[in-house]
C-alpha cells in the first residue's frame, strides 16, 4: 500500500476514475497475469500498488513528482508489449499511458506528432490516407509507436525507411524528476519538425542503441518521420483472424527466390543494396512458410509433421524475399524487377511464387501466429552490423542451439532470420528459438540458462552488440567488452538523472545481474565477476 496522503495528492491529479488500488485491477497489470513466460518476469514480476492513467503531461509530470516526494517507484507502459512494461518491485506505481493517444498528421511536411498511447495500426492507417507510411514492428501493429521508436524500432521496411533513432523528431521528455525537457525544435516553438536543432539533440542520451524501457523516465510526446509510399489504395480483405491487405500489383510486389546456398543469398542481397532498388529485402526461415499457410497451432504441426527429410530440407533451404513498390509509377515497378531479375539470373536463384498481399510488415495482422507453435517464442539475439557479420555469429549460434534441444524446438540448423539494412549497407539478424512455457521445471531452467548464461557468453566472444543487450544479457559479463565499458557512462547517466533510482527499477542496467542472483540454477553456473 502507498500512503494515504500519496494516494491523495495522485487522485486529485488525474481524477478518482483514472486511479485504482483494487486488486482485481492491479493484478492485470503484473507481468504472470499478462503472460510473460521468461525469466525475468517469473523471477521479479511483482503486481502494482497503484495504477493510474494520466491524459496530458502536465498530469505525467505531477506524477513523478509525488513519486519523488514519497519515494514511489514508478513503471510506464502503453501497449505492454515486452517484459520491462510491468513493475518489478514491491510499492510502486503503474502509469499507464493509454490516454495519451493525440494523432497529428503533417503531410506536407513528412511527419506525425503522437502521444505514447498511439499505435501502428493507428498512424499507418492515416499515413496511408495521404500517400504516405512508415515501417511495422515484428511484434505487431498493436505497438506503441513512442514506444518503439525509443526501444529497437527495426523491420525488414527500414532497408529504406532507416533506422528508428533516424525517424525521431521532436519529443517532450519527463526526466525522473517531474522536469521537462524538449528536444529539438520543439525547445524553441511548437513544430516538431526539426530534431537536429534549434533546441538541443539529446536523441542518443534518450535512446542510446536500443533505450532505457522506462528506467529514465517518460517520453509523453513525439515527432516521427513518415515517407512518400504510393497512391493506390491496400484492399483489406479476408475473416479474422486470418486479415490481409491485398496490393495493387502494378505499383507493389511480394518476390521469393530459393538461393542455391547461403553465401548467394547475401551476395544477393548486396547487388540488391548495390543497385539501390527494393523496399524489403530479407531471408525468411523455411518454417515461416508453414506458420503464414497456418489456420491454428494444429493446422501448423499438421502441415509441418507433413514434412519429410526436414534435417537435411531446412540446412540447404535459402529463401531470400524481397518487396518492390513503384513509389513513383508502375514504371519504377518494372524497372526495378528487371534489374532484381538479372541479379537473380546472375546468381542462379529462382523465382517462386507469392502471394501479392500484405499481412506482416504494412498493417500487421499475423504477428500473434508467431507463438502459435509451441506457446513461447523469442529471439536469443538481435543485431545490426554486416549482413557478413550476422552469417558468422548465426553459424555459431546454430551449434550452441544444438547443445539446448530440447528444450528449444528443433529447427535443423536454421541460421535465423536476417536482412538487409540501410539500403544493403547493413545487416539485422534474429535468432530464433521456439519452447514450451508449459514444459517441466528443469526444462524451463534450461531455457533460462540459454538465454541468460551460454547465449550472452557466445555473443561476447563473437563480438556480437545484440540490441537485446540489457534484456537478456548480464550487464556485468557485457560491460566490459562493448564500447568499451559502455556500462560506466550508462550508469552515469542513470546516476545523474535518477538519483533515486524510482524510474521503473531495477532498470535495464542491473535486471539480469539482478535475475541471476535471485535464481539458484542461473547463480550456480555464473563464471564471470
Amino acid at each position: 500500500m502507498i500512503p494515504p496522503k500519496a494516494y491523495k495528492k495522485l487522485e486529485q491529479v488525474v481524477g478518482p476514475q483514472y486511479i485504482s488500488q483494487a486488486p482485481e485491477i492491479c493484478q492485470a497489470y503484473s507481468l504472470r497475469k499478462r503472460g510473460f513466460h521468461n525469466a525475468e518476469a517469473r523471477v521479479l514480476g511483482t503486481v502494482p500498488a497503484c495504477v493510474l492513467l494520466p491524459g496530458s503531461t502536465e498530469e505525467v509530470q505531477e506524477i513523478v513528482r509525488i513519486a519523488n516526494q514519497y519515494r514511489l517507484s514508478f513503471t510506464p507502459a502503453s501497449t505492454f508489449w515486452f517484459t520491462q512494461a510491468g513493475p518489478r518491485c514491491s510499492n510502486s506505481l503503474f502509469v499507464d499511458l493509454k490516454r495519451m493517444n493525440t494523432l497529428q498528421l503533417d503531410p506536407k511536411n513528412l511527419n506525425a506528432t503522437i502521444g505514447p498511447g498511439v499505435i501502428y495500426a493507428q498512424l499507418q492507417a492515416e499515413a496511408l490516407k495521404h500517400g504516405l507510411y512508415t515501417m511495422v514492428p515484428g511484434g505487431g501493429s498493436q505497438a506503441s509507436v513512442v514506444a518503439n521508436h525509443l526501444s529497437w524500432g527495426f523491420s525488414p521496411l527500414t532497408y529504406r525507411v532507416g533506422m528508428a533513432n533516424r525517424r525521431i523528431l521532436g519529443v517532450e521528455w519527463v526526466l525522473p524528476n517531474g522536469d521537462l525537457v524538449r528536444l529539438g525544435s520543439l525547445a524553441s516553438g511548437d513544430d516538431p519538425f526539426w530534431g537536429e536543432g534549434i533546441g538541443p539533440d539529446l536523441r542518443g542520451l534518450l535512446r542510446g542503441s536500443i533505450g532505457w524501457l522506462g528506467s529514465l523516465g517518460i517520453v509523453t510526446k513525439m515527432c516521427v518521420r513518415l515517407f512518400p509510399f504510393q497512391p493506390e489504395p491496400l484492399i483489406p480483405s479476408g475473416i479474422s483472424p486470418d486479415t490481409f491487405l491485398v496490393f495493387p500489383t502494378d505499383r507493389i510486389r511480394w518476390y521469393n527466390f530459393d538461393c542455391p546456398d547461403m553465401q548467394t543469398l547475401v551476395e544477393m542481397m548486396v547487388d540488391i543494396g548495390q543497385a539501390e532498388i527494393g523496399a524489403a529485402v530479407m531471408r525468411v526461415p523455411l518454417i515461416w512458410r508453414y506458420i503464414a499457410k497456418a489456420k491454428s497451432k494444429e493446422d501448423f504441426w499438421q502441415k509441418w509433421n507433413a514434412v519429410e527429410d526436414k534435417e537435411t530440407l531446412v540446412p540447404k533451404t535459402q529463401i531470400l524475399r524481397v518487396l518492390l513498390i513503384g513509389f513513383t509509377s508502375s514504371r519504377q515497378l518494372d524497372y526495378e524487377e528487371k534489374v532484381l531479375m538479372a541479379i537473380a539470373h546472375k546468381h542462379g536463384s529462382q523465382l517462386r511464387p507469392t502471394q501479392q498481399r500484405d499481412q506482416s510488415w504494412i498493417q500487421s495482422a499475423d504477428s500473434v501466429s508467431m507463438w502459435w507453435v509451441t506457446g513461447a517464442f523469442m529471439s536469443l539475439t538481435g543485431q545490426v552490423d554486416t549482413l557478413d557479420f550476422a552469417v558468422k555469429t548465426s553459424k555459431e549460434l546454430v551449434a550452441l542451439k544444438q547443445k539446448f534441444t530440447p528444450p528449444t524446438l528443433p529447427d535443423y540448423g536454421d541460421p535465423g532470420w536476417f536482412q538487409s539494412t540501410d539500403m544493403g549497407h547493413g545487416g539485422y539478424l534474429e535468432f530464433l528459438n521456439y519452447w514450451d512455457p508449459n514444459d517441466a521445471q528443469e526444462m524451463i531452467q534450461r531455457i533460462d540458462q540459454y538465454y541468460h548464461i551460454a547465449g550472452p557468453k557466445l555473443l561476447v566472444k563473437c563480438g556480437a552488440l545484440s540490441f537485446f543487450l540489457q534484456t537478456n544479457s548480464p550487464l556485468s559479463l557485457d560491460g566490459p567488452h562493448y564500447g568499451p565499458n559502455y556500462h560506466l557512462w550508462a550508469r552515469k547517466i542513470k546516476d545523474m538523472l535518477d538519483p533515486a533510482g524510482i524510474s521503473n527499477p531495477p532498470g535495464i542496467l542491473d535486471t539480469i545481474d539482478l535475475v541471476i542472483d535471485k535464481a539458484p540454477w542461473l547463480k550456480k553456473l555464473k563464471d564471470w565477476s
